[in-house]
């Protein structure tokens, strides 16, 4: 018995250095990450924006993005647009998740921006990062724009975005 004890020991000891000199899959870092954040509530939405405080350098959350360039089903560089994945984002529903946050959005692991996510038909006024959700046929879209004020909204990061989704295969 005790012999079995022994041989049974040393099979899983075996086992264990085995695995462990097995060279681990690769996971695949998301070039393209974008976190959505803490819901602003009632507020303003300023303490989305992490540039307001420039003595402060932004950093990543450290839990999994809400998004990757893998929930994107096609890129619009001239409109700025990023059509979501319809498998995993559908309607209303998926864009109350989405709106009404703030987000952070990083490329190849380096902070790009922050502000804060919002609907379409959202009557608030930035003057900030903000990333419109768009619900058409209950696909979502997204855009980046430089704010949520008339006049004063303009694409913004198009060139960083491009890079990483103008890239992938269609």
């Amino acid at each position: 018995m005790k012999t079995v004890r022994v041989l049974l020991a040393g099979l899983t000891l075996s086992a264990a250095i085995a695995a462990a000199a097995e060279p681990a899959t690769p996971v695949a870092t998301p070039r393209l990450a974008l976190w959505i954040t803490d819901s602003i509530g009632t507020t303003d939405a300023r303490q989305c924006d992490l540039m307001q405080l420039p003595a402060v350098a932004p950093s990543l959350p450290t839990t999994p993005p809400t998004l990757t360039e893998r929930d994107v089903s096609a890129w619009n560089p001239q409109q700025g647009r990023w059509n979501l994945d319809p498998a995993r984002y559908v309607g209303y529903a998926a864009a109350q998740k989405l709106q009404d946050h703030c987000f952070v959005l990083a490329i190849d692991g380096k902070f790009v921006s922050s502000g804060v996510a919002l609907s379409s038909y959202s009557e608030r006024l930035t003057g900030f990062a903000t990333l419109i959700i768009t619900t058409r046929n209950d696909a979502l879209d997204l855009q980046l724009l430089s704010s949520n004020h008339g006049r004063y909204m303009r694409l913004i990061h198009v060139e960083a975005i491009d890079a990483v989704l103008g890239q992938r295969p269609n």
